[in-house]
C-alpha cells in the first residue's frame, strides 16, 4: 500500500472513531428519551441543510446544483427533493408533529390526548387494558406501526414517567399528562439540557478555532492525567472540585463587569467552561 495512500486510510480511521466517541457518549443522553428513527430523521434534515449553507458560501447568489448537494450527502436526488419539500412547507406543523412522535410513548400520548380533547362522549382519559380488545391495546395498534413494540413495554415507560395511573386490580389506566415527558425525574430536564449545551459550547468553539488565525483563536485547553490511582480516584475529585469551585468564583468576578445592565437584542453569549471528567 503507498505511504500516502496508507496515510489517508489512517486518518479516515481517526476520524471515523472520534466521530463514533462523541456519538456514542451523546446518544447515551437520547436513548430513551428521542427514538431511534426521529434521531436518524433530524440528522437527515441538519445534514442537508448544512450542506446546503456550505455549498451556498462556496458560490454565493447562486443555486445550489441538486447533483452537488447528492454529492455531498450521499443521497439520491429523489429523496433530497422530498426533504426540500418537507423543510420548506408548513414548518410549524412538521415541527409539530415530530415533537409529538419523538418516541413512540409520546405517540401514545398524543394520539390520547387527540382523543379526549374531541369532545365525543365516548372518548376517556381511563382504557382497559390487558387483553387483545382492550381500549388501550386498540390505541396502540391505530398509533404505532412499527413491530416489536409490546403493550406491556409502553405501559411501564409511561408508568414510569408519571404519564399514566395504573390500576391493576381493575386492569385500567388513567392519562394523567397532556403530553409526554421522556424523562423518570425531575432533575433530568435540566440536567440533560446544561450537558448537550456544554457539547454544543465546545464544539463552537472547536468550529471558530479551525478557520482562525492564530491570533484569534478562542482559548481550548484540557489538563487531564493516565495514572490515576483507582483507590484515590474520590479523593482526586474532591481536590478537582475545590480547584475549579475556586476558578467559578473568580470567573464570576471578572465577567460581571463586562455585562450589559439590560436585556436586549443584539447581545452576545459568551462565556467559559469550567467541568471535570473521567473516561469509561
Amino acid at each position: 500500500m503507498p505511504a500516502d495512500h496508507k496515510q489517508r486510510y489512517q486518518e479516515a480511521a481517526m476520524l471515523t472513531r472520534a466521530v463514533e466517541n462523541v456519538f456514542r457518549k451523546l446518544i447515551r443522553f437520547l436513548v430513551g428519551r428521542i427514538s431511534l428513527v426521529r434521531l436518524q430523521e433530524m440528522i437527515r434534515y441538519i445534514y442537508v441543510e448544512e450542506a446546503e449553507k456550505n455549498l451556498r458560501a462556496e458560490n454565493p447568489g447562486k443555486n445550489v446544483p441538486m447533483t452537488r448537494l447528492a454529492l455531498v450527502t450521499g443521497l439520491d436526488t429523489r429523496t433530497l427533493v422530498q426533504i426540500r419539500k418537507r423543510l420548506e412547507v408548513d414548518v410549524l406543523q412538521y415541527r409539530q408533529q415530530f415533537l409529538a412522535e419523538l418516541t413512540p410513548e409520546s405517540a401514545i400520548v398524543e394520539a390520547w390526548v387527540g382523543r379526549v380533547n374531541s369532545g365525543a362522549a365516548e372518548q376517556s382519559t381511563v382504557l382497559s387494558y390487558g387483553s387483545d380488545r382492550g381500549e388501550f391495546e386498540q390505541m396502540v395498534k391505530a398509533t404505532i406501526s412499527g413491530r416489536g413494540i409490546t403493550t406491556q413495554s409502553i405501559i411501564e415507560r409511561l408508568v414510569a414517567t408519571r404519564s399514566v395511573e395504573r390500576d391493576k386490580e381493575n386492569r385500567t389506566l388513567k392519562l394523567v399528562v397532556n403530553e409526554f415527558s421522556p424523562y423518570l425525574s425531575d432533575d433530568e430536564p435540566n440536567m440533560v439540557n446544561a450537558a448537550l449545551s456544554a457539547i454544543s459550547n465546545l464544539i463552537s468553539t472547536i468550529e471558530h478555532n479551525m478557520d482562525a488565525l492564530p491570533e484569534e483563536k478562542f482559548f481550548q485547553r484540557q489538563r487531564w492525567t493516565f495514572r490515576l490511582d483507582p483507590e484515590e480516584r474520590q479523593s482526586f475529585r474532591n481536590a478537582m472540585r475545590q480547584l475549579l469551585e475556586r476558578y467559578k468564583e473568580e470567573a464570576e468576578t471578572h465577567i460581571e463587569p463586562w455585562e450589559s445592565e439590560a436585556y436586549g437584542e443584539g447581545l452576545v453569549t459568551a462565556g467559559i467552561g469550567l467541568y471535570y471528567f473521567e473516561e469509561r
